[in-house]
């Protein structure tokens, strides 16, 4: 499974930027529970994190790598991988385009891989409108927390 969204943000590029850098990782993932580096330094390919969220009542913890970091002025990256649960692995890849002083060009890419027959059937069981909703739902916090950021509330 792949997708590939684009958003533009009337934000400028390095406040949009904070809401990708490793110390605040919750605020863009409100069911992360911990983010805590294990490898590396923060903010750098290369790095690598623990992070735990609540699954039901039971807590999950995966081992996320930071694959790609860049970070210029009219540019930046994260690319993220981690297996989850041995069945799958996960790429996100989040790119920042300035395109003005306040406007920046947002792109969400990712894909889902199945590691075994189970993981492979699961994917494919899932429902593909669902998998859209969760991508858009994740952009729009992204927007939304941006905008706050910009009047410096979270």
């Amino acid at each position: 499974m792949k997708w590939k969204e684009e958003m533009m943000l009337k934000q400028p590029i390095e406040k949009v930027w904070q809401l990708f850098l490793d110390e605040n990782a919750k605020i863009l993932y409100p069911k992360l529970e911990d983010h805590v580096l294990v490898e590396n330094e923060n903010n750098e390919t290369g790095a690598k994190h623990a992070q735990s969220y609540m699954e039901g009542k039971q807590l999950q913890t995966y081992i996320v790598e930071t694959k790609l970091f860049i970070d210029t002025p009219n540019r930046k990256v994260r690319h993220t991988q981690f297996e989850m649960n041995g069945l799958f692995e996960i790429d996100y890849i989040f790119t920042l385009d300035k395109k003005g002083e306040d406007l920046t060009l947002f792109t969400y890419e990712g894909t889902q891989k199945g590691l075994t027959v189970t993981g492979k059937a699961m994917l494919m069981a899932g429902s593909k409108k669902r998998r859209n909703e969760t991508v858009i739902d994740f952009m729009q916090r992204v927007e939304t927390k941006a905008e706050k950021l910009e009047k410096n509330k979270w």
